[in-house]
This record gives structure tokens, C-alpha cells and sequence, in this order.
């Protein structure tokens, strides 16, 4: 009986990062000409996938593998070799995460609507 009960506990803390969060990316590196210096963002967890749209990129979805502290990382490849890697943590409310996606690397400060 109480290996089904914690078994219940840990299905239910699955999706505990499920949400909406919004909020601002900054250039940490790469041209400003290049790269937006600072641009909107939208996360959108479900799950196992993590959902973002920025001005380059819409409704851009990822695996999303959070461990029970909320630290992640992230590396998406398309077959032409182009990639995005995501590695932050989610607190709370808000996720902290670092986002290169070449010659661009931002940081993301969001927060759960």
C-alpha cells in the first residue's frame, strides 16, 4: 500500500511545471546587429514539451526532462545541423535559463502567468 501511494505522489509532481511564463530575453552573446538585444518571450510546459515563441522563432517545441529541482537542459538539432540548446531551472514561478541558438546566446528571465 505504500509503495501505490508514493507511486500517486510521483505521477502527480510529473507536470508540477506545467504553465504559461512570459517575459523578456537579453543578448549575452553575439552582434546586436544580428541578434535582437532584447526581445519578448513566451514558454508555454506541457508535460514532456516545452513550447517558446520569440520574434525569431514561433511556437518553437522541445523535449522538456526537468529534474525534481527544476533544473533542465535542453539541445534541439535540426537535419540541416541548425540548433537551440536550452539549459536554465525552473523556481517557483520563474525560469532562469541560458538559450543558444548560433551565433546568439540570450538569457531568459520568465515568469508563470
Amino acid at each position: 500500500m505504500i509503495c501505490l501511494v508514493a507511486g500517486i505522489a510521483a505521477l502527480g509532481a510529473e507536470h508540477t511545471f506545467d504553465g504559461v511564463y512570459s517575459g523578456e530575453r537579453v543578448l549575452t552573446k553575439g552582434s546586436d546587429r544580428i541578434c535582437p538585444a532584447q526581445d519578448d518571450v513566451s514558454v508555454a510546459i506541457h508535460g514532456e514539451t516545452l513550447t517558446f515563441t520569440n520574434s525569431a522563432l514561433k511556437k518553437f517545441a522541445i523535449t522538456f526532462y526537468p529534474s525534481q529541482d527544476g533544473l533542465f537542459g535542453e539541445t534541439y538539432t535540426d537535419e540541416g545541423g541548425a540548433a537551440v540548446r536550452i539549459h536554465g531551472r525552473v523556481i517557483g514561478d520563474v525560469i532562469e535559463a541560458d538559450v543558444t541558438n548560433p551565433p546568439c546566446e540570450h538569457h531568459w528571465n520568465l515568469k508563470k502567468e
